[in-house]
């Protein structure tokens, strides 16, 4: 007479059974040491580069499931021998898990030249925004490079509830009014006239880089390139386009301010 096995024992035999489908869970955040806080490392290496009077740095936004184009846009970097380094600019990934920043990062560990990015709004989705700070730091920082200091922060308001937390304008006047020798050069996601940013701070934005005598702003997220001047207030505003139009923002720092140039690849 066969034996029967006792709920307990039976539970055992199921979970081992069938461990494969409780191994991975989508949202699950597991990361090599080599894949955390890669914004700080990488901005040691920048701030290791040699000072250029003229320097270049590529801008690209919204790779998320643009992969063979992302790799493309890395062959094409690898074969120039004049950008300094690469700013990706929000939107790394298209629904914020772990597995898409890795996709993504694999990528972006073949540039031969350094890299950073920033925190766009799809990075923000399930838990994003924690994985994103894990693997790249804190979403608003700053560094300087070649008499540029370029000011990186989170826009993505709608993902907050249009709260006004974000962006973090008392953070951003802070970093603006702590240098004043460099140029000044904010960058996020989210443009201020766009719906996604809380517009009870988007006049206060305009106002404060006018205040502070800054010309440029640098955007992403509307998936194709422009450069206007809505507020009509001298600060122009750039917006970088996605990486399935396989284009890029090639920005050029010189004496008289920044050239940018939209470059295919």
């Amino acid at each position: 007479m066969s034996k029967i096995l006792s709920p307990v024992l039976l539970l055992v035999f199921v979970l081992a059974s069938c461990k494969d489908l409780f191994r991975f869970s989508p949202n699950e955040i597991r990361l090599e040491e080599s894949e955390k806080n890669l914004n700080a490392r990488n901005i040691e290496k920048i701030q290791a580069l040699p000072s250029k009077s003229n320097f270049k740095v590529a801008i690209i936004g919204d790779s998320q499931r643009f992969y063979e184009e992302l790799d493309d846009f890395v062959k094409h970097i690898n074969q120039r021998n004049d950008i300094s380094f690469v700013i990706l600019n929000g939107d790394i990934t298209d629904f914020g898990l772990s597995k898409e920043y890795q996709w993504v990062l694999r990528s972006l560990q073949k540039l031969h030249v350094p890299y950073v990015t920033v925190i766009g709004n799809h990075d923000m989705l399930a838990n994003g925004r924690l994985v994103y700070k894990k693997m790249f730091g804190p979403e608003n920082f700053s560094f300087t490079y070649s008499g540029t200091r370029f000011v990186l922060f989170n826009s993505s308001s709608r993902e907050v509830g249009y709260n006004g937390t974000l962006p973090d304008l008392d953070w951003l006047k802070k970093e603006i009014e702590s240098d004043p020798v460099n140029k000044i050069l904010p960058i996020s996601h989210v443009p201020p006239f766009s719906a996604d940013f809380d517009q009870n701070l988007s006049e206060q934005y305009a106002r404060l880089l006018e205040e502070h005598g800054i010309n440029l702003s640098v955007h992403s997220h509307d998936h194709s390139f422009s450069m206007t001047e809505p507020y009509h207030d001298g600060v122009t505003y750039l917006v970088t386009p996605s990486m399935k139009g396989r284009s890029y923002a090639l920005l050029t720092e010189n004496s008289e301010g920044y050239e940018v140039e939209n470059v295919e690849f």
